[in-house]
């Protein structure tokens, strides 16, 4: 593949080089990092900035590392002071080269934003837990690393950003005021179930964000028998399970059963997957040929939206 560099260190990620700059400084920087390939001398100065970029790389990616510079401000001040001097390096080596101070000061502008977005994650984690803990608990909004990182992605282990927080509700009417705190504090909000989808559905794209896990909400309501008239004008009675959101679809499938009823909807991770995510995502399996898919069985569904 043209371009499928590999000189950043710590980069433990699926993408290559261009990838890697273009996420963190725009496909601008990149480009003008192939110029300046050509032009190499002794590389010094490239390693330096293959260093820099892999250095934040890999502490925006893995949140332990990121957590270690926001709890040890020690360790955070020689952090940033040795990104810094690896910086003044490459300028000093660059001999007043424009294109070299141009990605010189495109870096000293990410330093910036990450040292910044370091150093104030305290404060802006305590005003997360304020307004969303007003409204499902301080304690369902979380911030460790380990349930950061597992919400950063869903089973297509595709990974952009890390979630700012990760929200689990326990009741369904929690989640048009949570919405609507979340829209408030200027973020966007993710919903989440088990992420075992493979579409990216559930992978922040951008900062910013706030996953709303649902995998508590998972009440079994009962089956009840309703009338319904079909196209021709005839009148049947059928059975219609009622589930919270975050029902796992092979509890589903076994309270179907129980009642001698068959839950069409059998995607192969039924053992693990949601009712929502089921219909976010359209699911289906090997009845669907039966049946029809996760869309084709709804009867009717309630919405939260932030009004």
């Amino acid at each position: 593949m043209p371009n499928a560099h590999r000189e950043i260190p710590y980069n433990y990620t699926s993408a290559d080089d261009r990838q890697a700059v273009s996420f963190l400084l725009g496909r601008g920087v990149w480009q003008k990092l192939e110029a300046l390939r050509a032009r190499r001398v002794t590389g010094r100065s490239a390693r330096l900035l293959m260093r820099f970029l892999g250095e934040v790389l890999v502490h925006r990616r893995n949140p332990y590392l990121t957590q270690e510079l926001i709890e040890a401000p020690d360790r955070r001040r020689r952090f940033f002071l040795g990104l810094a001097q690896s910086l003044d390096v490459v300028e000093q080596n660059a001999g007043g080269e424009s294109l070299v101070l141009e990605v010189i000061g495109e870096c000293r502008r990410l330093l910036f934003e990450f040292r910044d977005e370091v150093t104030r994650a305290p404060e802006a984690r305590a005003r997360l837990r304020r307004a969303l803990g007003a409204v499902v608990g301080r304690d369902e909004v979380h911030f460790d690393p380990f349930t950061l990182v597992s919400h950063s992605t869903d089973a297509t282990d595709w990974r952009l950003h890390l979630p700012a927080a990760v929200v689990t509700p326990g009741e369904e009417d929690q989640l048009a005021p949570l919405l609507s705190a979340i829209a408030e504090l200027g973020m966007k909000a993710i919903p989440r179930g088990a992420g075992t989808g493979l579409t990216g559905g559930a992978v922040p794209l951008r900062p910013g964000c706030v996953v709303v896990n649902t995998e508590k909400l998972n009440r079994i309501r009962g089956i009840e028998w309703r009338d319904f008239r079909l196209d021709d004008g005839r009148l049947v009675r059928a059975p219609v399970l009622s589930l919270e959101a975050g029902v796992i679809t092979e509890a589903a499938m076994e309270r179907a059963a129980g009642e001698g009823l068959v839950f069409a909807t059998d995607p192969t991770s039924a053992w693990a997957c949601t009712i929502g995510g089921n219909i976010a995502e359209n699911a289906g399996g090997k009845d669907c040929v039966l049946w029809g898919t996760c869309i084709d069985n709804i009867v009717s569904f309630r919405i939260a939206m932030p009004s």
